[in-house]
């Protein structure tokens, strides 16, 4: 967060707290990693900011641009993500200056963040899912409103999984399917906390997306990890997350729920055990 530099939240700020004695590893993207490191180090946790990954604008930008061109067509935008969020509108304002451009498309969001990113737009969210997964928009939607026949631009990640449009073109949508950013590999140890991770292992591994899942794996090799320290153990934030540890052998001692950087935070609160001397 802003105003906290990762040195003060890897040491944790405070002798006290229920998470006090235990190290947590934060794999979010550098410039996102505190708005998880902050709380969990008030907490008392000793927190290491490990990025494994960072946003990029998407590999072809073509796309997008022309969805942006064409909002007027489409009678759906759906954000499964407010980083989906965040560079649709980096984006569209660079076309437009009003947010009346944005047409008379209704708007749907994937979880709680992704809707408050789009309500500080004074953006009004017109379905969001019981169940903060990308699949179950599908049924949402189904339930507000017939979508047969209807235009949908669906804004993500490049390299987004295939479940969410083929379920929507289920239902009869036409559906855009456009990347708005995309996911790379960070490798850089800026603050030592990955070699304090491989030297001294840790209590918790966080992880707020497949993505972080799939990239730490590549580059830890996060089975191996286990192995070599045995009271390490793994949270994640929700169901697709889990996925991603379920494809490498492994599952999480907790998943949120819900599935919110705060649920992140009270599951692990709710874990005894202190990390040992």
């Amino acid at each position: 967060m802003p105003g906290v530099a990762p040195a003060a939240r890897a040491s944790g700020q405070g002798k006290t707290g229920p998470l006090f004695g235990q190290r947590v590893v934060v794999t979010r993207a550098r410039d996102q990693a505190g708005q998880l490191a902050q709380p969990l180090a008030e907490r008392g946790a000793e927190v290491l900011e490990v990025p494994v990954i960072k946003l990029e604008p998407p590999t072809q930008k073509e796309p997008l641009v022309e969805a942006i061109a064409g909002l007027n067509s489409y009678d759906w935008l759906i954000f499964t993500s407010a980083n989906g969020v965040t560079s649709f509108f980096d984006y569209f304002f660079k076309a437009f200056d009003d947010l009346r451009d944005l047409g008379g498309a209704r708007l749907a969001a994937v979880g709680p963040s992704t809707a408050a990113r789009l309500r500080q737009l004074h953006l009004k969210v017109d379905v969001m899912p019981a169940e903060y997964v990308a699949a179950q928009i599908a049924n949402a939607l189904a339930n507000f409103t017939s979508i047969e026949n209807l235009r949908i631009l669906l804004l993500r990640a490049e390299a987004a999984t295939p479940e969410l449009p083929k379920l929507l073109e289920d239902l009869g949508a036409i559906v855009d399917d456009i990347a708005c950013y995309k996911t790379v590999p960070e490798t850089e140890d800026r603050n030592g906390a990955a070699a304090r991770m491989l030297a001294g292992g840790a209590d918790w591994i966080t992880f707020t997306s497949g993505s972080t899942v799939e990239i730490f794996h590549a580059r830890f090799d996060l089975p191996k990890l286990v192995r070599q320290f045995p009271r390490l153990r793994l949270a994640t934030i929700g169901p697709e997350t889990t996925k991603a540890l379920a494809a490498i052998g492994l599952k999480p001692a907790v998943e949120a729920n819900p599935h919110t950087i705060e649920g992140l935070v009270t599951a692990l609160e709710r874990q005894p055990g202190k990390r040992e001397a």
